[in-house]
């Protein structure tokens, strides 16, 4: 036993993986610090390493985690991962089995690109030459061939921020992702540097600004983008075989450098636009500049799939792409409601509220070169248009279209996707009102950053009907109590 037990599991792990190699056991137990359990097994010689960790608990060890190892798996690597396995596990190791949502895993990893394969399940993250598998409980990463890497099958209440972190860290020790940076680091000559690996490939690392203020003197950061291509000079008169490349900025200054190895061919990185709502992960209200890698797959939608009953009737339509709205104003969801636009509209029978008069052209007697309207006694449900009701007329793309079909309406909307360049980026996403089910329903080809922002306009337009067919049944001909507070003006006398 140690004199001195250390924090940490990694050391004991390691005598335990070495002792267990060097006799030849077909199988091994011991007892961690921190009162884990580690049991080994080998069934074939110089075969996959089969580990279970077990965690300290009320009702006695409970196992957290069973790991397949490929026999290719440096030591110190598999000891790093059984003790990452230890420090992200459940706190409550004895509760019953839990899966994360995938959907939710995809948005909290930091190493790695997720996509999606069609026709297979679960959810895939790739890492330069890895690949992680999630699906379940279960957590595999391959390293370019099968057989390699490792496989772990989590046990107990693992949340999707543990699976995140483990799956992370497991992509980055399999991988060596810390090397690089290591020596990057060691060739730079004193300075306010920080050296990072990057978090899309294992050969690649990011030299940053210790500090990310900018000097008040030096607001467009030209000082930073000198110093950063004298660094860049430095390290490849210090390393030829590295590639380089200066991130920069929407002002025209390198904000970090990226270093490369350049026989593997290590993807560029291209200047985007991301969303950073402040309303939720799935909501662009608010966006920032980032880089991201030009083969970047497209963001997983695991997203459930609707029950049949909330599956749209409608053939609703979804642009392809953002557009360019040229007056187009950026309005966070907070607590405002729609408001009707005023119209010749009044209120008339069936699900839909709002109609208008059927008319006819003829010639106007008083002018005979001139036509005019005519009612014919008839109405139709009529199309209107919403807008917010927390500022008078100062709306282009968050104006709503409404297009009567049955107890069905088809609502029009410019969902605000972001700013580029100076100008704003909208989305056009057709969304299904049910009145008679009280019920909105999204096309299933929605983006997934946009959803949120669709079902919340959605839902306000929902209220605004409902509350347009209440004021109907109370005995009001015409529509005031959904009109904008600029548009009501004084309630009717009584012989109105």
């Amino acid at each position: 036993m140690y004199e001195f037990e250390p924090a940490s599991a990694t050391y004991a792990i390691s005598d335990t993986i070495v002792e267990h190699h060097l006799r030849g056991r077909d199988r091994t137990r011991v007892d961690l610090p921190g009162g884990y359990r580690l049991t080994l097994r080998n069934r074939q010689l110089h075969g996959k390493l089969e580990a279970a960790l077990a965690a300290p608990s009320p009702t006695g060890p409970a196992r957290i985690c069973t790991a397949r190892i490929s026999a290719h798996t440096p030591t110190p690597v598999t000891s790093r991962i059984l003790d990452t396995v230890t420090r992200y596990a459940p706190a409550l190791p004895d509760a019953r089995d839990a899966r994360p949502p995938l959907e939710a895993v995809a948005r909290l990893l930091t190493t790695g690109a997720p996509f999606q394969r069609p026709g297979e399940p679960g959810l895939f993250v790739r890492f330069g030459h890895a690949e992680a598998w999630l699906e379940g409980r279960r957590l595999s990463v391959t390293l370019g061939s099968p057989g390699s890497g490792l496989s772990l099958v989590l046990g107990g209440p693992w949340d999707a921020p543990s699976t995140a972190r483990l799956t992370a860290a497991v992509l980055r020790e399999l991988t060596e992702a810390e090397q690089l940076a290591g020596q990057v680091a060691s060739l730079l000559q004193p300075g306010p540097w920080q050296v990072l690996s990057d978090q899309w490939h294992p050969a690649a690392a990011l030299v940053l600004p210790a500090t990310r203020r900018l000097a008040p003197e030096d607001p467009l950061g030209r000082r930073i983008s000198r110093a950063l291509r004298e660094v860049q000079h430095n390290l490849s008169a210090a390393q030829p075989e590295w590639d380089f490349q200066g991130l920069i900025s929407a002002e025209g200054s390198a904000v970090a450098l990226r270093v490369t190895q350049r026989e593997r061919a290590v993807p560029r990185m291209v200047r985007k636009v991301v969303s950073d709502g402040a309303h939720g992960p799935d909501e662009l209200g608010n966006t920032r500049t980032t880089f991201l890698p030009a083969d970047l797959p497209p963001l997983p939608n695991l997203a459930p799939a609707l029950p049949p009953h909330e599956v749209p009737s409608l053939d609703l339509h979804v642009a392809p792409q953002n557009e360019r709205y040229t007056y187009g104003v950026k309005l966070d969801l907070g607590d405002w409601a729609y408001a009707l636009e005023p119209r010749a509209v009044f209120y008339g029978p069936g699900w839909y509220p709002f109609h208008e008069h059927v008319t006819r052209r003829e010639k106007d007697p008083t002018a005979p070169l001139n036509d005019r309207e005519v009612p014919t006694g008839r109405t139709v449900p009529a199309r209107v248009q919403l807008s917010p009701d927390v500022e008078h007329r100062a709306w282009g793309n968050e104006y709503v279209q409404l297009t009567p079909v049955d107890h069905r309406v088809e609502a029009r909307l410019h969902l605000y996707a972001g700013q580029e360049r100076a100008g704003t980026l909208v989305r056009t996403v057709m969304l299904e009102i049910d009145l008679r089910a009280q019920r909105v329903m999204l096309p299933a080809q929605t983006p997934a950053a946009l959803r949120h922002q669709a079902a919340t306009k959605g839902r306000r337009i929902l209220d605004l009907l409902l509350s347009a067919r209440r004021e109907r049944a109370q005995g009001a001909r015409e529509p005031r109590a959904v009109l904008g507070p600029w548009d009501r003006g004084d309630p009717p006398g009584a012989d109105a």
